[in-house]
């Protein structure tokens, strides 16, 4: 059996190259804006009834597709983003905490920022939303996770 010491050069070097480009692939692929609002308590996945947006789940939609702007740089490379979620909290009084928006790893270069451009929109859009009727457990207004799947038809 061949076993590698970690004091070869080569093995320190593989090392560090695998260290560096984890980094810098994680840094581009899930590059996300920093919540601009940190929900301190506890939240439920599962409740009663659903939180709803004003107008219900189409002025939503509506909402959505006006506030959020596709880049046209991955409009030029016709560029399919995948499956796209939004998740964030709902406090208890309707306010929006935690936005974060996931998609699959960037593997084309040139739509690396459109992506950025992209998932930053999407984080914007749900900012500007109103206060939503919160989730309820017990009649009792909760906290909630909210998942939003997205998917971009172009």
């Amino acid at each position: 059996m061949n076993y590698f010491s970690l004091k070869t050069p080569s093995v320190i070097y593989r090392i560090a190259l695998f260290t560096l480009l984890s980094c810098l692939t994680g840094a581009t692929t899930w590059a996300q804006k920093k919540p601009s609002r940190t929900y301190p308590g506890r939240f439920y996945t599962s409740v009663e009834k659903l939180a709803q947006y004003p107008g219900g789940q189409e002025a939503m939609l509506m909402f959505l597709a006006k506030n959020i702007q596709f880049p046209s740089t991955l409009d030029r490379i016709k560029y399919k983003t995948g499956p796209i979620k939004v998740r964030f909290i709902i406090a208890p009084d309707g306010t929006l905490h935690d936005i974060t928006v996931d998609s699959q790893p960037v593997l084309i270069p040139e739509a690396e920022k459109g992506m950025d451009e992209y998932r930053i929109s999407i984080i914007h859009a749900i900012e500007k939303m109103p206060r939503w009727k919160p989730a309820q457990m017990g009649g009792e207004p909760v906290a909630m996770l909210y998942t939003i799947p997205l998917k971009v038809d172009n």
